[in-house]
């Protein structure tokens, strides 16, 4: 489908590698793999990440090696993470070949000065940093999370720099995504879901599983949502049967299904937060 792409530099080496290979890929979005790392207890070398990506000019972005506020959020790590991200992003940026594709990450719970002073960075050129990620946070309500969501880009809007695109980590609900500017996002739902034996469709997650799941199950369905997601299964080129049967079919639907979103998204948020086409990653 030459979709974007989202790999770790930690985790993913191989499939890096791989990819780079392909002919026809689509874009490549490189993360340092520090959330994983941070929850295993292990660590990433800055310099061997800076010689990889220097190795590796037809990647076109990388996330920096940020710090993550762990294991609990509050104002001592909220606040570590901030000046210790922030100083990773400055002296990897010195040490890169290509400075503009890295992406630096402003956290859930960190203060705005922190933001500010990303959006205000200025390179010797005089122009901005083109890309940044803001961190989702799981275990917040939806209204939290998107009143977060909401600052973040009001505070964008009212700096020098308010056409910077938007890279949302580990987050892609779309009722959330369609309120707000972001340029890409990524998560790992697509693969979650199709574990437990669910699709993604016009009606949210159904599952499909071969197993006796009542209610949750397309066979327990209107006939009218029935034929609405057979008519997506089709679509899409797939069987309901090797879908009920194999969780690789089902995340590989979820993933075409999503991208199929994803070409057609469009923000449906206030003008001024740029009231343009966007696409997520």
């Amino acid at each position: 489908m030459k979709a974007p792409r989202l790999l770790s530099f930690a985790g993913d080496k191989k499939e890096i590698e791989y990819f780079l290979e392909q002919p026809d890929r689509g874009p490549l979005l490189i993360d340092s793999g520090a959330f994983s790392v941070a929850h295993s207890g292990k660590k990433i070398d800055i310099d061997e990440y800076i010689a990889y990506i220097n190795a590796h000019p037809t990647i076109e972005y990388w996330i920096e090696l940020d710090k993550i506020p762990f294991p609990i959020l509050n104002h001592e790590t909220a606040k570590d993470s901030a000046e210790y991200s922030w100083k990773n992003y400055l002296y990897m940026i010195e040490r890169l070949d290509e400075p503009k594709k890295l992406l630096p990450v402003f956290h859930f719970g960190e203060k705005l000065e922190y933001l500010k002073q990303m959006l205000e960075f200025k390179f010797e050129d005089g122009t901005g940093i083109p890309y940044m990620c803001i961190g989702g946070r799981h275990g917040v309500s939806t209204k939290k999370q998107e009143d977060y969501f909401d600052t973040i880009f009001k505070t964008i809007h009212a700096s020098s720099n308010p056409d910077i695109k938007v890279h949302c980590l580990g987050m892609t609900v779309l009722s959330t995504l369609k309120k707000f500017p972001f340029f890409s996002a990524d998560s790992t739902s697509h693969l979650q879901y199709a574990i437990y034996g669910f699709i993604l469709t016009p009606f949210g997650p159904v599952n499909v599983s071969s197993g006796n799941v009542k209610g949750e199950n397309l066979r327990y369905k209107t006939k009218h949502e029935q034929d609405i997601v057979m008519a997506e299964i089709e679509k899409l080129g797939f069987n309901l049967d090797e879908l009920a049967g194999d969780f690789v079919v089902r995340s590989e639907f979820n993933m075409a299904y999503t991208y199929q979103i994803a070409q057609a998204y469009q923000y449906e948020g206030p003008e001024n937060f740029n009231d343009v086409l966007k696409a997520l990653f």
